[in-house]
């Protein structure tokens, strides 16, 4: 069985609505859909923001049910030149830092992940495909979101990392622990030029999930983020399209090359 993880609904409701869903259900407020996407077996994961969450959803996700390989997915902010709304990073490492101030400090990793290189090369097959514009490289995962162009320049100028997240690198750590096979397939919302200007620690609760009433007393507080935000949320819709996009093609490449025949054993571990 092949798991995709997403933290948020925007993320995860272009896949939804490409897959035949059978069922739908939550375990400790984490949502779950199972189906099919073009024939194949396939579980949805909807984990809310950040490591925590993460964390908690993947290790529910294998505690009930048989996964050989989990794709941390979603959208991420892209801190290198080169990179477009749109456009998918196809993760072959995965880095955390714990960091929060990157523009005094040179970058201190917490732990590092390599995703499998079998999914790395199934995904390549797409390079050239003209409706998924891939880049093959690093992610890098952290607790806050960078939201000043200046910063995402900085970590990108000195750094391997394309760009930037915040679940990914929890969700290879749960997939290693308990053998699972791990990948990263990331879609940018925001590119290095893009200026956030928002205060995102006010904004996303404990939870993972957005603050709705935060955000609309911010824009009545100040109007011109209204414009802000619509451009965002925009932005995310077309990263969110590409990545469905782009998995509605791999899910089931990955299913052919590598189905488990009974007695065999699994090539994700």
């Amino acid at each position: 069985m092949i798991a995709v993880l997403c933290a948020i609904r925007q993320e995860i409701s272009p896949l939804v609505a490409c897959m035949n869903v059978s069922k739908k259900y939550s375990i400790d407020e984490v949502l779950f859909y199972q189906g099919d996407l073009n024939g194949r077996p396939l579980t949805l994961v909807q984990s809310g923001i950040g490591r925590e969450n993460a964390i908690k959803a993947a290790s529910c996700l294998l505690e009930s049910t048989s996964v050989d390989l989990l794709i941390s997915a979603g959208v991420a902010g892209g801190i290198r030149h080169g990179l477009k709304v749109g456009d998918l990073v196809v993760a072959e490492r995965v880095g955390y830092t714990r960091q929060d101030d990157f523009d005094g400090e040179e970058l201190q990793l917490e732990s590092e992940f390599v995703c499998k290189e079998e999914i790395v090369r199934l995904a390549r097959q797409y390079s050239n495909d003209p409706e998924s514009k891939l880049h093959f490289g690093n992610l890098l995962t952290v607790d806050k979101v960078i939201s000043r162009a200046s910063t995402k320049r900085r970590i990108g100028e000195q750094n391997s990392f394309l760009a930037v997240e915040m679940e990914s690198a929890a969700v290879a750590k749960v997939a290693c622990e308990k053998g699972v096979g791990f990948a990263a397939i990331r879609s940018i919302s925001d590119d290095i030029d893009d200026d956030l200007h928002l205060d995102y620690d006010n904004l996303i609760s404990d939870e993972g999930k957005v603050k709705v009433t935060s955000i609309a007393l911010s824009v009545l507080k100040n109007p011109q983020k209204l414009a802000l935000l619509s451009r965002l949320n925009k932005q995310t819709k077309t990263a969110a399209r590409s990545l469905a996009y782009f998995m509605t093609k791999l899910v089931p490449l990955i299913d052919t090359n590598f189905t488990n025949f009974p007695g065999q054993k699994t090539p994700w571990t």
